[in-house]
């Protein structure tokens, strides 16, 4: 039961950490896919990766140490369907009844069961999929687990660290079932994509909310292409016989230009070119900065303003950036580009059309793109 217990508490620390990690992607999504987040919704994602690291923290984690493990001692597997009848036998046998549903044997065919309610809640009722659908996803979302601990994780080990059994596929499969028939019951009040996805594009009031959601999203989004970039290029170094005990940093400029500097030309330099020149954190959130003409009419500017504007509060970063990297002046260098930061979060919601910093500098506004795209229709 501790193990239970222990296991238990790491699936939930596992499971804020994914939501942390997601969640902006996922408000992102819901503004583009409904128009605006919806709460409800936002509760069924956060439910949603809570169960899945909560399931491959119970039946994959923890992972042994390739170094230790002991292959002659290898766990084997149980094939024989049904099985666990004879182990309720014995159990009840040497327990008696009711003491016997209190065993060992019992409460883990329960909790095999339990495991996959939420399987079929969520491809029920979240997901909206049929009952068979939710039956079937179930039986094979529990093989691909199964399989893994009969083939040490699909041979990441060279043996299984965990033990394979049959039955745990008949008992995940029918904890889908149960929950897939109970989920009209118990997420009655979710509310159906499709429904909220007719409204998604008329257009809404320029929030802070919305504003620095879109900023919070781009720095996102810089940060893991980054990330992403620093793999692919340690990995290609390492291919192409350089040194790579020092990381990063020990591949100097070329180190820089990859992972800064490429990243920084998708997120900031690419996206004034398009039609919106929003960045894709604020078209995500159906905002685009537009410049007044001569007229006053709206427009979306030349090129040299959406550049500008795309570097108001991201310039002073590249630029610390860059100093820090032939100057190596540690940390001291970004208390520049951190001020900046905090001065465009907290100028949010004391400009005109929430255009922060960089609305202020370039004299641009923040508009919703639906209401453009409305009026374009309204005047054809």
């Amino acid at each position: 039961m501790s193990i239970w217990i222990a296991q238990g508490q790491s699936a939930l620390v596992n499971a804020l950490i994914v939501f942390v990690v997601t969640f902006l992607p996922v408000v992102a999504w819901q503004y583009r896919r409904y128009g605006s987040p919806n709460l409800a919704r936002l509760l069924g994602a956060f439910g949603l990766s809570s169960y899945t690291t909560a399931l491959l923290t119970y039946t994959w984690l923890p992972l042994p140490d390739r170094d230790t493990l002991d292959c002659t001692r290898a766990r084997r597997g149980q094939f024989r369907p049904f099985g666990m009848v004879d182990d309720l036998g014995r159990a009840f046998e040497r327990s008696g009844f009711p003491e016997g549903l209190w065993s060992f044997t019992v409460l883990q065919i329960v909790f095999n069961v339990l495991l996959f309610v939420p399987w079929g809640l969520v491809v029920r009722q979240f997901l909206h999929r049929g009952l068979l659908t939710a039956t079937l996803s179930a039986l094979v979302a529990s093989t691909v687990i199964e399989v893994a601990q009969l083939t040490g994780l699909y041979g990441i080990y060279p043996c299984a660290y965990r033990t394979f059994d049959v039955d745990d596929l008949l008992t995940n499969t029918l904890g889908g079932l149960v929950g897939a028939l109970v989920a009209p019951l118990l997420l009655g009040w979710m509310p159906r994509a499709r429904e909220l996805s007719t409204q998604r594009t008329r257009p809404r009031p320029v929030t802070m909310v919305r504003r620095w959601l879109g900023m919070a999203a781009d720095g996102f989004a810089f940060m893991v292409l980054s990330a992403v970039m620093s793999v692919v290029t340690l990995v290609g170094a390492l291919v192409l016989g350089f040194d790579t005990t020092s990381g990063i940093v020990g591949l100097g400029w070329a180190g820089f230009v990859f992972t800064v500097v490429v990243p920084w030309i998708v997120c900031f330099v690419v996206p004034p070119w398009g039609g919106y020149a929003a960045s894709g954190a604020q078209f995500a959130v159906w905002l685009t900065p537009m410049w007044r003409d001569s007229s006053g009419a709206l427009t979306h500017g030349t090129l040299a303003q959406r550049l500008v504007r795309a570097h108001v509060v991201p310039g002073p970063m590249l630029l610390t950036l860059v100093l820090d990297e032939a100057l190596k002046m540690g940390p001291a260098a970004s208390v520049a580009w951190v001020l900046v930061v905090i001065a465009a979060v907290v100028a949010v919601p004391f400009t005109r059309t929430r255009r922060s910093l960089s609305g202020v500098f370039t004299r641009a506004e923040m508009v919703d793109i639906r209401a453009i795209e409305e009026a374009d229709a309204e005047r054809r």
